[in-house]
């Protein structure tokens, strides 16, 4: 079910709290989802949103290599029905957010059945709801989530995209390749350019969740130059991958998929970006190189 275009999507969880009926839970979810895309108030881009009801841990540990991998977003949904009941069921919403703490931009929690003096609280990671019935809001809420989320991937973006001169860059890493990096001579120019390259890449894949094509492929570009010359193989690889996701993305802005065909262009896409080439030949990262007068 992978398509080019779910490079550029940031992915939030939804799972349930303590006992919440499974069909109440799908009617929510149904609309939180219809949530996919969220034009950006100020900037105009677009954010694209995959979500997920089920998403195991282990494959969080691949944030770094693929950041569309990485769960930024947590819309838990519980049902509560007196007040005792609610420091447990705020203490359970906190576990749920310990599993994925390490990447996790934000999150938010829809309760279910409260009322009175604790659901008039103001607060802006919870929303209490009457009922599944009384809920109108559910994806105006959802919007503010995800223009939050926003806020803080700008932030990430900009801060790792900065050329900070003299600053040690961290090696990031899969999981399996924790172990081979112990004792390695950290001052050594391959190294050195084994970091700054897997960085590069990290931001191409910021940038492209970002709604910033044209910066995404300037990064994914310098990435491959860098990693190549290094023999770093698999993150070669997967700057390659995400180069070709973003040519993909520019060349045909309506989506590859049947489930994107819906997809809005980002405003970021020249009107004739579908027109460059004869439908159904992927040439363009020849097309990028040639405009770019690269090699």
């Amino acid at each position: 079910m992978q398509c080019a275009e779910d490079h550029q999507t940031v992915l939030v969880v939804v799972q349930s709290v303590g006992i919440v009926p499974e069909d109440q839970f799908f009617k929510i979810y149904k609309r939180i989802t219809s949530v996919s895309q969220v034009t950006i108030r100020d900037s105009q881009r677009l954010l694209y949103i995959r979500y997920r009801h089920h998403y195991l841990a282990e494959n969080n540990e691949w944030g770094d290599f693929q950041t569309h991998r990485k769960v930024v977003g947590l819309v838990s949904i519980t049902t509560c029905s007196s007040a005792k009941d609610w420091p447990q069921t705020a203490e359970r919403f906190h576990g749920h957010k310990e599993v994925y703490s390490s990447t996790l931009y934000d999150s938010r929690l829809l309760v279910f059945g409260l009322q009175g003096e604790i659901a008039e609280q103001q607060r802006t990671d919870v929303a209490f709801y009457p009922s599944f019935e009384e809920c109108s809001d559910v994806e105006r809420r959802v919007e503010d989530f995800v223009e939050s989320i926003f806020i803080v991937l700008e932030s990430k973006r900009l801060d790792r995209a900065t050329d900070k001169s003299g600053d040690k860059i961290p090696l990031l890493c899969v999981p399996f390749e924790k172990k081979d990096f112990v004792g390695l001579d950290t001052d050594s120019r391959h190294f050195k350019k084994r970091c700054q390259g897997r960085m590069r890449k990290h931001v191409g894949d910021l940038c492209l969740q970002a709604g910033m094509l044209q910066d995404a492929l300037v990064h994914y570009h310098m990435a491959v130059e860098l990693l190549r010359g290094v023999n770093d193989f698999l993150w070669l690889g997967a700057a390659l991958e995400g180069l070709c996701s973003a040519s993909v993305i520019f060349h045909y802005p309506g989506g590859t998929a049947g489930k994107m065909a819906a997809r809005k262009p980002s405003i970021s896409h020249p009107a004739d970006a579908g027109k460059r080439h004869r439908p159904g030949r992927l040439t363009t990262l020849t097309d990028y190189r040639q405009k770019r007068g690269l090699p």
